[in-house]
């Protein structure tokens, strides 16, 4: 297979990179697109030592930033971006967050396409990132509308409080934001906006995510990726 077009989409905790990365497969299509979350590449409990492996979820998060990049396996991500990029399949490790933990023994067999994007808030904090990528998009957000989202997704996809949420941010999140993240938007190619407050209730409207999506699906038809049509 020939070497993949790669595409780096990120931006803080609940900018709508997800979104917009998930509307790009969805359009590009499975057979052409692949999608990377790096969330998987969290370190396991284990990491940390055998005290971690029976802390109580709210102990963990009071004791490790999971916002900054040294809590995450970035040297097999990168592997694993690189190896994508060949044309190759990779393994990915799978990361639970409703216990902070990676599933034992469990992994995701991804197969290498046309186009693969690789979504993340750190998967551009390393500069040595950016040449692996043809595009780095930055999805740009107000910080009050990322953790009203932060809080929406985390009580029902992971199980958390909005205060134990809030706490989080206040700790780690805000710090982890302007160190780690916000620099990474003056070396992007595209900052896409995504600021719609609608329904925090129901998923984005068609209309919001088209905004999101337009320009980068623009450069990638000037890039000869996506078909004109």
């Amino acid at each position: 297979m020939a070497a993949s077009f790669m595409i780096a989409v990120t931006g803080g905790s609940g900018s709508g990179k997800t979104t917009l990365a998930r509307a790009l497969h969805a359009r590009l299509g499975p057979q052409t697109c692949q999608l990377l979350t790096e969330d998987h590449y969290y370190f396991g409990r284990a990491h940390y030592g055998p005290a971690a492996l029976t802390m109580e979820h709210a102990q963990l998060e009071r004791t490790f930033n999971f916002d900054d990049p040294a809590n995450k396996d970035m040297a097999h991500l990168r592997r694993d971006i690189e190896a994508l990029k060949r044309g190759e399949s990779i393994e990915q490790p799978v990361y639970d967050f409703s216990v902070h933990d990676r599933k034992a023994g469990a992994v995701r067999r991804i197969e290498a396409r046309d186009v693969v994007i690789v979504e993340g808030i750190h998967v551009l904090s390393d500069a040595g990132f950016k040449p692996l990528f043809d595009l780095t998009v930055f999805v740009d957000a107000p910080a009050d509308l990322r953790l009203i989202r932060r809080i929406r997704r985390d009580e029902a996809e992971r199980g958390r409080s909005a205060e134990s949420v809030i706490r989080q941010y206040l700790r780690f999140v805000r710090t982890a934001q302007t160190r780690f993240i916000d620099p990474v938007r003056h070396i992007c190619d595209i900052v896409v906006a995504c600021e719609a407050a609608a329904d925090l209730d129901a998923p984005p409207d068609a209309d919001s995510v088209e905004r999101l999506v337009a320009p980068v699906w623009m450069q990638l038809q000037k890039m000869g990726v996506a078909s004109q049509g």
